[in-house]
């Protein structure tokens, strides 16, 4: 069932709860009320009757000798029985042809009581009546009589109504319903038209309409960005593609060209073995281009290591120590301040040793490369030939190698590893020249 129908559908149901529960609060109080009119009818007729009596019963115009002791014709207005009972339980009839009503021991037990009365219903000959019993003065009882058959009726015909009426309000209800959910999922609609569009088309750039101010229109401006950054991702894998291509036909072509040399057969032993260190050198610079790449692209670590508050100088020690045995260089490290992080220790270590490698690339051996650490915010500096005016706004971008670089080995990838790391972590990344010579690269992040 659809969102649309379940809405009409429970619309419904409200519906026909509500005007259930007003149809039996209807039917129940009229009811009452109109028992309660036969039972006030006979409670005064009885009354009634207990006043002033003549001496004698007055003759009907059909031959009826009505009895003396019952009470005058005119009392039993609309009542369908009367009748005297004494205390022995003769019974006297008061109106000609009325029914003949059933006496109990409860309604004996009313004589000789006044103030007492007693009031119950009964079906004789499958007609309700209701019968009234009260003391009489002669130490009986008087019972008297009304039909119940007009009230039936009328609670049968008001049973009728009132269901007809919630049949039309449920009916009314859900198409209501239906065209409420209609106007109210219109919105939703056009947001599902506009992904299974995305999704068949691949089309990033379709408008997703946000215009709205409610939940809906959230939900859209949430999907809106998510589309946006599906797209920005997409451009970055498909930037990626290319620039990964033009970077590994580089070493590729000179794989070939080592390789075709090496099927000559006029090549001394020196030159095999110049062509073989040659080949050793670009497969090394291959997979390390292809090791990048992959970390690049797939940056697994994001998502298998959970963050932790670390230390940067704690970071920065075991890399500076790991790049001291490899390298024999020196390096330097100089903390101040509170320098407690929120972040993946092993994802900001290959951040760091990018930058201490890079530094120690273009860093004379005879000179040391110094980091420092303020607070959160993380410097390698070098006392290389620094980094030029037009260099220094791309040197994070992948691939991207200046002029001056170009022949020197590196695939123009540590940098931009730093960045997506950094970035990653809420940071920014720095780059500038030293004052006196030299490159100052690094990164801040927020502190813990």
């Amino acid at each position: 069932m659809s969102l649309r129908w379940r809405i009409a559908v429970t619309l419904a149901i409200i519906a026909a709860s509500v005007s259930a529960f007003g149809a039996v609060a209807a039917y129940v109080s009229t009811s009452s009320r109109l028992h309660n009119n036969v039972d006030r009818a006979l409670i005064n007729s009885a009354r009634t009757a207990n006043g002033p009596r003549p001496a004698n019963g007055g003759g009907g115009s059909d031959g009826f000798q009505r009895p003396g002791e019952c009470p005058p014709a005119g009392v039993f207005q609309s009542a369908v029985g009367a009748q005297l009972v004494s205390a022995t339980g003769t019974v006297t009839p008061c109106i000609e042809g009325g029914r003949r009503l059933p006496v109990t021991k409860a309604d004996l037990a009313i004589a000789g009581n006044p103030g007492k009365q007693l009031l119950r219903t009964v079906t004789i000959d499958g007609i309700s009546y209701r019968v009234l019993t009260v003391p009489w003065h002669n130490g009986g009882v008087l019972q008297t009589a009304r039909s119940l058959s007009e009230v039936d009726n009328l609670l049968s015909s008001l049973q009728l109504r009132l269901v007809v009426i919630g049949l039309i309000g449920i009916a009314a209800a859900a198409v209501a319903g239906w065209l409420f959910a209609r106007k109210l999922l219109q919105p939703v609609d056009e947001l599902r038209d506009a992904t299974e569009h995305i999704a068949r088309t691949q089309d990033f750039a379709t408008n997703v309409p946000t215009g709205r101010s409610d939940e809906v229109g959230s939900l859209a401006r949430s999907f809106s960005t998510m589309i946006e950054a599906l797209a920005t991702s997409r451009e970055q894998q498909q930037q990626l593609i290319s620039d990964a291509s033009h970077e590994l036909r580089t070493p590729l072509t000179s794989l070939q060209t080592n390789a075709e040399l090496l099927g000559r057969t006029d090549l001394g032993p020196d030159q095999v073995v110049g062509v073989v260190r040659g080949i050793q050198l670009e497969v090394t610079e291959l997979t390390n281009l292809v090791t990048e790449i992959v970390d690049l692209a797939a940056d697994r670590a994001s998502t298998d290591e959970v963050p932790a508050q670390v230390s940067l100088s704690d970071i920065a020690h075991t890399v500076i120590d790991r790049a001291i045995r490899r390298t024999g260089r020196e390096i330097t490290l100089a903390t101040t301040g509170v320098d407690t992080v929120l972040t993946r220790p092993h994802m900001m270590e290959r951040a760091v040793a990018n930058l201490v490698d890079n530094a120690l690339k273009y860093s004379p051996p005879s000179t040391a490369v110094e980091v420092t650490i303020h607070d959160t915010r993380l410097v390698v500096l070098d006392r290389g030939s620094g980094i030029s005016g037009e260099d220094l706004p791309h040197v994070f971008d992948r691939f991207y190698r200046s002029v001056a670089t170009r022949t020197e080995p590196g695939s123009g990838l540590g940098l931009a590893i730093v960045k997506q790391i950094v970035e990653r972590h809420d940071g920014t990344v720095e780059a500038t020249n030293r004052e006196h010579g030299g490159a100052a690269v690094g990164f801040e992040l927020p502190p813990a």
